[in-house]
């Protein structure tokens, strides 16, 4: 039985590249609704009978990309497992800034990954959660294990603290995501350090609510 993508995965890397970079750069930049197919095949020089055999629909391709865009953000945080920290803010810290550091080198990659889980449309939202459910558990459990919960007032829910402080995170991510595209990759790493030190002064205010001392 053919496997999906199958025709796609068969043809030379460097074309299967090409590829992927212009529908990276089309969903980046205009999101599912929005990016013409017309567009990318324009960019990556193939008809556009060529992108429906590979892929079949514009939803089979944009879950493809998205799966991309996960191994590859999960490639880079992968390496971190053994070296978290027990506190919860030096680990929330140190996978931050590695977020951070991927934004910043490979822009277009990172805001179609992460658009893609914020505002992914309705229609597609289940697909999603099915194809990237095993990261999402694993990115989970990367934040949870092996903390030290005996820093924690009696009472606070250490899963409802990370969440609270992943919203901080996604929205003082938001605020300097479309800035990494313009920057050269020196410009985007110091801004990567600008951001680290706002979440050092964002995680002592909530640092004091929630941990006894």
């Amino acid at each position: 039985m053919k496997q999906p993508y199958e025709n796609f995965e068969k043809i030379p890397v460097e074309d299967q590249q090409r590829i992927l970079q212009a529908c990276i750069a089309e969903f980046a930049s205009n999101g599912y609704r929005q990016a013409s197919t017309n567009t990318i095949v324009k960019q990556a020089g193939i008809p556009k009978g060529t992108l429906f055999y590979f892929f079949g629909s514009k939803k089979d391709l944009f879950l493809y990309v998205v799966e991309h865009a996960v191994r590859r953000y999960a490639e880079r945080q992968s390496g971190l497992a053994g070296e978290l920290p027990a506190d919860l803010f030096e680990r929330l810290l140190h996978l931050s800034r590695a977020r951070f550091r991927f934004a910043a080198e490979e822009p277009e990659l990172f805001r179609l990954f992460y658009n893609a889980f914020i505002h992914a449309p309705e229609e597609i939202q289940a697909a999603l959660r099915e194809r990237a459910g095993g990261y999402a558990a694993a990115s989970a459990e990367m934040l949870t294990e092996g903390l030290d919960r005996s820093k924690f007032r009696e009472g606070v829910e250490v899963e409802q603290a990370v969440a609270l402080i992943h919203l901080m995170l996604d929205g003082l991510l938001n605020r300097y995501l479309g800035k990494f595209k313009r920057m050269s990759p020196a410009e985007g790493l110091a801004l990567v350090e600008r951001i680290t030190g706002e979440c050092r002064q964002y995680f002592e205010l909530i640092r004091q609510g929630i941990y006894k001392e």
